[in-house]
């Protein structure tokens, strides 16, 4: 049997795994894993720092629906990493990470970077170990790859000492191991998928909430079948966007307060209720007792955090979809009836949600005629919005940015709008982008545009990355948010008449030419103060196929006052005293 160097030992592993990217930044010893993965076919992106690559390879599991693979060095590079394993963590997103380290035999000796890696990501991820040697390297690969991907999906980690990367092997000593399959979809008892039925139909105000772990699932289908049987307005989460398209009838997520407060059955889907839900709790929702929860997660410790479910399932949201659909036909059928219509009971509450949409979308669009200079955050993204097509890949990080454009830019496709998910991760940007466009240009992929519209702080913690993605040719756009701070800048004049040691924390430099990063680096930059310049800009970006854009937006930079997420403010738990 011929020898296999180490590397070509764990190269072939991820082949075997049907990985086609991988996604890091390679030192001494990784760099012969990365060459010998190039060597197989798959392909390396390397990246200028390894945040973001971590974050770009779980954005890419996620997409993809197959664990994303990250490939760093060890010591430092495992640290910087954390940040992605972290966010993989919280956000459900299948990530598995290889590291090098120092060799076996000098453990403990204060190698060369070394660090007790295992131990380290041991209560990160859902699986951490260094395989017992080279040859059984591949039965570790193809369990933490199966970790990362079963149940709720998550991050894993696998030690690759030095010794084993540069050791050699015969192909007959590994333990080989052939290709995961598809993650197992659970199912719901037939009393509990009939017991959901029952309160969603009796229900006076019924409530449907879209997550994220239903994209996951690649739900949209039975979800669509649900809400043709049974129309019950539907919420979705900031990712969950575009899983049923926004311009549904029954989205209703310009009427998001109205929407909490009044619902009496919720039905959750692959979403928690954490922050971003308000824990379920008063003052956003009704109260303790006075909403029953219908919650269906892969992860059983989930169905009870904050409210207990009323009725809670462990399974696949997709398959518990179904199973709801199959009983609602079966009702339908045994009853005879002919083409449903909503209950009596629940109409006006359709009545009063949409009018809410109405109030809403009208007080919104009122925003947007805002002086032409400096523009502010409604008129730019209002001459934005018309120029993007209806089949594109968005991307939102930042603070005011990410705040007033989730509820200003409508999703209309699955798994097509990535933010800053459950952890508010400012960083994620850039890497987010560049996987997405990976995938959108990898064999099978829809070629849709990808554009990022972040924030300039935000920005900030990743923009050499634009070399990145100038590099492989990916033609993203990038639309910088220039307000000279963070939530609120100051005035060229102001900052100038402000001593150094006076600014408020949230400054920036005014006016910073981040569109010159993308010309230096071999993209094309442009720079923007007035709503002509900026629909110039982003029509003369959207039609760039591998050439990647920067367009630098300066903007009014606010003012001063009490900081506090938008999201958050209106959110306070009532006083217990």
């Amino acid at each position: 049997m011929p020898q296999l160097s180490g590397s070509q030992v764990i190269a072939q592993s991820l082949k075997n795994q049907g990985v086609t990217h991988i996604f890091g930044i390679v030192g001494i010893p990784v760099r012969f894993v990365a060459q010998a993965c190039i060597d197989l076919g798959i392909r390396f992106i390397s990246f200028r720092n390894e945040q973001s690559a971590s974050y770009a390879a779980s954005a890419y599991g996620y997409l993809t629906g197959r664990p994303g693979v990250l490939l760093v060095v060890g010591g430092p590079g495992v640290v910087h990493a954390l940040a992605g394993v972290a966010h993989a963590a919280a956000n459900s997103f299948p990530l598995l990470m290889l590291a090098g380290a120092s060799e076996t035999f000098q453990q403990n000796q204060g190698a060369f970077q070394e660090l007790d890696q295992v131990g380290l990501l041991k209560g990160e991820t859902k699986f951490a170990a260094r395989p017992p040697s080279l040859g059984k390297t591949p039965a570790t690969i193809e369990q933490a790859y199966r970790v990362a991907l079963y149940g709720r999906p998550g991050p894993t980690y696998v030690d690759l000492p030095a010794d084993y990367i540069q050791g050699s092997i015969s192909s007959s000593e590994c333990d080989w191991k052939p290709q995961v399959s598809d993650f197992p979809r659970g199912a719901a008892r037939y009393e509990d998928v009939s017991r959901m039925v029952d309160l969603l139909e009796s229900a006076e105000r019924p409530l449907i909430v879209i997550g994220k772990g239903a994209q996951f699932s690649r739900a949209e289908t039975a979800i669509h079948a649900l809400l043709t049987l049974l129309p019950i307005p539907f919420l979705p989460t900031p990712m969950g966007k575009g899983h049923i398209p926004d311009s549904h009838p029954l989205c209703i997520a310009a009427a998001r307060s109205t929407a909490l407060k009044g619902a009496d059955v919720v039905l959750v889907l692959g979403a928690r209720l954490n922050w971003i839900l308000h824990y379920g709790s008063a003052p956003k929702w009704s109260g303790r007792g006075k909403v029953k929860w219908l919650r269906v997660d892969v992860k059983a410790e989930e169905l009870d955090d904050n409210e207990r479910a009323d009725v809670g399932v462990v399974g696949d949201v997709k398959t518990v979809v179904e199973q709801l659909v199959q009983e609602v036909v079966r009702r339908r059928r045994a009853a005879q009836s002919g083409p449903y219509k909503p209950p009596a009971h629940q109409l006006q509450w359709h009545k009063t949600l949409f009018s809410s949409v109405k109030v809403n979308t009208k007080k919104n669009l009122s925003k947007t005629s805002s002086p032409a200079f400096p523009m502010t955050y409604h008129q730019a993204f209002s001459l934005i919005l018309p120029l993007l097509p209806k089949s594109h890949i968005f991307v939102s990080e930042g603070a005011n940015t990410l705040d007033i454009g989730r509820s200003f830019f409508p999703v209309e496709e699955p798994r097509s709008r990535l933010d800053s998910g459950s952890t508010a991760t400012m960083g994620v940007g850039l890497g987010f982008a560049i996987a997405a466009a990976v995938v959108e240009k990898s064999e099978g992929g829809k070629g849709r545009k990808v554009v990022a519209v972040v924030g300039d702080s935000a920005f900030g913690f990743s923009a050499m990355e634009v070399e990145t993605a100038v590099r492989n040719k990916l033609g993203i756009l990038v639309v910088v948010m220039n307000n000279s701070g963070v939530y609120h800048g100051l005035s060229a004049s102001n900052y100038n008449a402000t001593p150094l040691a006076s600014l408020p924390p949230t400054a920036l430099l005014p006016d910073v030419r981040y569109d010159q990063i993308a010309t230096a680096c071999g993209g094309i930059g442009h720079l923007v103060r007035t709503p002509e310049e900026l629909q110039n800009a982003i029509r003369a970006g959207m039609v760039e196929d591998e050439k990647v854009t920067v367009v630098n937006v300066l903007m009014d930079p606010g003012k001063g006052g009490k900081l506090e997420f938008a999201w958050l403010a209106s959110a306070k738990k009532e006083s217990k005293l």
